[in-house]
C-alpha cells in the first residue's frame, strides 16, 4: 500500500471536488518521498497547453507552508508525451515567463495558482502534440533513474445540443436562473462526464461536477446544471443557493472523460467530502511508479451571459 495520502493533493490540484472507497490509513508516516504527478490534456476549442505538475509527496504529520509546497516541485526532470505519432518533450516554466494570453488560458484549469508567479510546470508551449479525440497518450518521466509512467485516452467528445435558463423551483428569486443543457448520450456506451463552470472571468467551478451515463444511456436529455461551488466555501451565495445569478457572465464546459480518469476525480471527490470523524480514502490514481493522475478530457465549451428574464 502507498504510503502517503493525497492530502498534497488538495494544494497541488486545486480543485475540490460517491461510492465506496478503500479505507487507508498511513502504515509508516517516516516512508520515503513518492512522485505526485498532475497531468491535463484537453481537447477543446480553447488551446489549453497539454502540462505536467511534477512534486514529492510529504509525510502525513508535516507542517504544511509555503515554503514546504514551493520546494516539494521537481524542475530537473525530463518529461515526454507520446500521441502515438510525436514523442514531444515538455519544457518546463514557471508563471512569471508566460504570456498573459496563455496564463489566461491556463487559468480556465489551474484557478488562481496559475498567477502566482513561483508556481511552475512541464508544458508542450510550441502545441506540438496531436490532440484528439479517441486517441491514447503515453507519459513518460526520468527523474534521477526513476521512470514515472502512465496512459490515458481522450474519448469521443460530448454532444451538447442547446444551452438555457429557466427560473428555479420554489419561491421565485428575479435574481436567480438554474442552467438546463440539453445533449445527447451514445448508446450501449460506458460514458463519464465533467464539467466546469468560470463565473464572471475570475472565479473557476467544479465541485461535485461528475456525473455518468447510467441513467440517460442513448438519451437525449435535458438536464438541470447545478453551479458546482463547494457549500462550504465563501463562494457559495445562500440567497441563490447552486443557481446562477442573472447578469453574470459564465464559460461552461462539459467535458468527457475516460473510465480511469473519471475513476480518480470521483474518489478525490468522496475523499474531500467526508467529514473530520471519517476514515480516510485513497484516491484511484493511474500513475505507475508514483502517485496521482494523467488525464485527458474532451470538451464543448459555451459562453453565455445569464438572461435578466
Amino acid at each position: 500500500m502507498k504510503n502517503y495520502i493525497f492530502i498534497i493533493f488538495i494544494l497541488f490540484l486545486g480543485f475540490s471536488f460517491y461510492s465506496c472507497e478503500e479505507e487507508f490509513a498511513p502504515s509508516d508516516v517516516k516512508a520515503k518521498q513518492e512522485y505526485v504527478v498532475e497531468g491535463h490534456l484537453e481537447a477543446s476549442r480553447l488551446g489549453i497547453p497539454t502540462f505536467v505538475i511534477l512534486s514529492k509527496s510529504t509525510s502525513y504529520f508535516s507542517t504544511l507552508d509555503s515554503a514546504l509546497v514551493e520546494n516539494l516541485y521537481i524542475d530537473d526532470a525530463d518529461v515526454f508525451v507520446f500521441d502515438g505519432q510525436n514523442n514531444v518533450e515538455l519544457s518546463y516554466v514557471c508563471a512569471k515567463d508566460l504570456s498573459f494570453p496563455l496564463l489566461l488560458k491556463l487559468y480556465g484549469v489551474l484557478g488562481n495558482k496559475i498567477f502566482n508567479s513561483k508556481f511552475c510546470a512541464y508544458l508542450d508551449l510550441d502545441n506540438k502534440l496531436n490532440i484528439a479525440e479517441e486517441r491514447e497518450y503515453k507519459l513518460h518521466i526520468e527523474h534521477e533513474g526513476n521512470i514515472i509512467e502512465s496512459t490515458t485516452t481522450i474519448p469521443k467528445n460530448v454532444m451538447l445540443d442547446s444551452l438555457y435558463f429557466k427560473e428555479p423551483p420554489g419561491d421565485p428569486i428575479d435574481s436567480a436562473a438554474m442552467m438546463w443543457v440539453r445533449f445527447s448520450d451514445p448508446k450501449d456506451e460506458s460514458d463519464f462526464y465533467r464539467y466546469f463552470v468560470i463565473e464572471n472571468f475570475k472565479k473557476v467551478y467544479s465541485y461535485n461536477s461528475l456525473f455518468d451515463d447510467m441513467i440517460v444511456d442513448g438519451k437525449t436529455i435535458d438536464l438541470p446544471f447545478r453551479k458546482p461551488v463547494d457549500p462550504r466555501s465563501s463562494d457559495f451565495n445562500r440567497d441563490i443557493g447552486f443557481t446562477y445569478l442573472r447578469g453574470d457572465t459564465l464559460q461552461f464546459k462539459l467535458c468527457a472523460l475516460d473510465k480511469a480518469h473519471y475513476g480518480f476525480w470521483e474518489s478525490f471527490q468522496f475523499s474531500n467530502n467526508q467529514g473530520p470523524f471519517t476514515s480516510y480514502i485513497r484516491a484511484k490514481d493511474n500513475i505507475e511508479g508514483g502517485i496521482g493522475i494523467w488525464g485527458g478530457y474532451a470538451c464543448k465549451v459555451v459562453d453565455v451571459i445569464v438572461p435578466m428574464k
